[in-house]
């Protein structure tokens, strides 16, 4: 997921590989998802109670579901891989939609909110996703979102370039750049960063928990050929812990509302 990403650029998304990566993780993400839990559980304090249609965006394996169900009479579930959608249906009562989040495929002003945990990272254009989703709230309605931004797992890519490798993970936005994108809605907005801190009790577990939610390294050319023990045993050693010995993974969040 280099950092510092251009404020100017789009960014680069390989969709088959995301698609892929998740539909890999699909069986075993609910037992790596503890932040996408954590912020899944803020964003519903932000959506009302009983309305006609509400959308998960992004769903995954529809581990919210059954809450977003209890808050709209019909639930639309939307997700890039086949795989998550087939977990997602086993939840609740859905409409599962496999799509590409970017292309926006429902109607204009036909959903009373969107509830979009930790998807916005992956979109090519986060100014187009924000403008363009939020066309498609019914006046009143809400876009309720949470995602990560600049500054996200600085432990990880600090400790691989100092070894001299290349970061394992894809660029964020910065956070005053995505209050731009949300200036530029024209709609009324409120936004706040948060920090979530995850601990592990050494870094390969670290990067189990990235590969079984689907979040490892999919949009840059990977690094060829396999890494030598000797660098994968300066890495261990670089890596930052705590005073338990745990290897701390630290993500910059964005909590925002978008009101139609």
């Amino acid at each position: 997921m280099p950092l510092n990403l251009s404020p100017t650029s789009a960014i680069p998304i390989d969709k088959q590989k995301v698609a892929s990566a998740f539909g890999r993780a699909a069986h075993s993400y609910e037992q790596h998802n503890e932040l996408q839990r954590r912020s899944g559980n803020a964003l519903l304090e932000y959506l009302p109670e009983q309305v006609a249609v509400g959308l998960d965006l992004g769903c995954g394996s529809g581990w919210f579901v059954p809450a977003l169900k209890q808050k709209a009479e019909q639930l639309l579930a939307l997700d890039l891989s086949p795989a998550m959608l087939q977990q997602a249906q086993h939840k609740a009562d859905i409409l599962p939609i496999c799509a590409d989040m970017d292309t926006q495929p429902l109607a204009e002003q036909s959903l009373d909110w969107i509830f979009a945990n930790l998807c916005l990272q992956w979109s090519a254009n986060p100014a187009a996703w924000l403008a363009n989703w939020s066309k498609r709230l019914k006046p009143g309605g809400v876009l309720v979102f949470a995602t990560l931004v600049d500054g996200s797992l600085f432990e990880l890519a600090e400790c691989w370039q100092q070894q001299g490798q290349a970061s394992p993970i894809n660029p964020f936005i910065g956070y005053s750049k995505l209050e731009q994108h949300l200036d530029a809605t024209g709609r009324r907005w409120q936004c706040r960063p948060a920090t979530e801190q995850l601990e592990y009790a050494n870094l390969k577990a670290l990067l189990l928990d990235l590969k079984g939610i689907g979040a490892n390294r999919v949009n840059h050319a990977r690094r060829t050929g396999l890494m030598g023990k000797q660098t994968w045993q300066q890495l261990n050693l670089t890596y930052p812990v705590n005073n338990q010995g745990h290897c701390v993974a630290t993500y910059r969040l964005a909590y925002g509302v978008i009101y139609g």
